[in-house]
């Protein structure tokens, strides 16, 4: 079975109809629900499927926290849910799937939500305001955020900007930190957290309080753009307490790494986290693993070209273009970056889908 990508949000919920017919096979008291998001009328859906004997266990799948992202992770899901989701967890597992965190992201083509929140730093205690000190990327401010219409010329002055940026900060990991991390005080840069928990993640937050009432919970999350070159990497979040060599051992998956490493950006505020310290907190056994597609690839050039579609992209969206051609490739690089087009990247990406997707089911049972 191949990955097949939706196109459009519409399409995303033409998926749910089917998901729900084939859930009720094992799950017979699978329903849809869903909330309305205070911007453009937009619902926020789950579908909810408890366990039909004693629940011992909660499996949580998400997808399209960074919107854009959602074209590949409903792919991904869809596939989990058609060839590797085994039936006979309905009698002891409670099943909760939202398709889609963001869909204001989705429907506008971006990783952000409606008030340019990166929904993936801004998972923090219900009623707890968010503060990122990260003076690094105050000082970066200008580079990261550059103000007024997109020209033609940023295409390959945003490289010049980007060696003056790594002199300044003595390194690519040093610039990676300072600009990945997140940051709390610019609403309208790039990786702004937020300021305060955005209701898709208090939505997300409630569903995942109600999970923890089991003795275990597993939480399965997927995300496209970093790593390595079209590569799947399964991405344990900072807080993980178990080896490298043991996740290996335990997904049967080669490709495990961990947010904070030499490959992966440490951030703050990110869902894997809470899910971790939530479990930790009500005494559950909670686990949770990101399913991260790499497009560009990891290396020096590839670092400065993704920064350089997330930054002209978030300035195209507040500044706009000089030119129309222009707002075209800004799209579109940006686009490429999350969600791909390329023959062999979407071969790729199938194949290690499914061999992840057994390996991370191997381990829910």
């Amino acid at each position: 079975m191949n990955l097949s990508f939706p196109a459009t949000l519409n399409e995303v919920w033409a998926h749910i109809p089917s998901w729900l017919s084939l859930l009720r096979h094992a799950w017979p008291d699978a329903q849809l629900h869903e909330i309305a998001l205070p911007f453009e009328d937009l619902p926020w859906r789950w579908i909810e499927a408890p366990a039909t004997k004693h629940a011992t266990q909660a499996l949580i799948l998400t997808a399209g926290l960074h919107g854009i992202e959602g074209h590949v992770g409903v792919a991904v899901l869809d596939l989990l849910l058609r060839a590797h989701l085994p039936g006979h967890l309905a009698a002891t597992t409670d099943l909760y799937i939202v398709p889609l965190v963001n869909p204001w992201g989705m429907a506008h083509s971006r990783r952000v939500n409606a008030h340019n929140v990166d929904l993936n730093r801004n998972v923090w205690p219900p009623e707890t305001p968010i503060q990122i000190e990260n003076p690094a990327y105050d000082r970066l401010r200008a580079f990261l955020n550059p103000k007024g219409p997109v020209k033609p010329q940023d295409r390959w002055q945003f490289f010049v900007r980007t060696a003056r940026a790594l002199i300044q900060t003595r390194g690519t990991a040093a610039l990676r930190s300072a600009s990945l991390q997140g940051q709390s005080r610019y609403p309208r840069g790039v990786f702004f957290a937020g300021q305060r928990v955005e209701p898709e993640i208090r939505a997300l937050q409630h569903l995942l309080t109600r999970a923890m009432q089991r003795p275990r919970v597993f939480h399965i999350d997927i995300h496209t753009g970093y790593g390595p070159r079209d590569q799947l990497t399964l991405v344990a979040p900072q807080n993980e307490p178990r080896s490298l060599d043991e996740l290996r051992q335990i997904y049967r998956y080669p490709h495990v790494d961990r947010v904070a490493s030499e490959t992966f950006y440490a951030i703050q505020g990110d869902l894997g986290s809470y899910v971790i310290t939530l479990g930790q907190k009500v005494g559950t056994a909670a686990q949770t693993i990101a399913l991260e597609f790499g497009t560009w690839g990891d290396g020096l050039v590839a670092q400065m070209r993704s920064l350089r579609a997330v930054v002209l992209e978030n300035q195209l969206y507040h500044f706009g273009a000089s030119r129309p051609e222009t707002a075209t490739w800004v799209r579109d690089e940006f686009r490429e970056l999350f969600f791909p087009q390329r023959p062999e990247w979407v071969r790729r990406a199938t194949e290690q889908a499914h061999a992840a997707l057994r390996g991370v089911v191997h381990a829910l049972t």
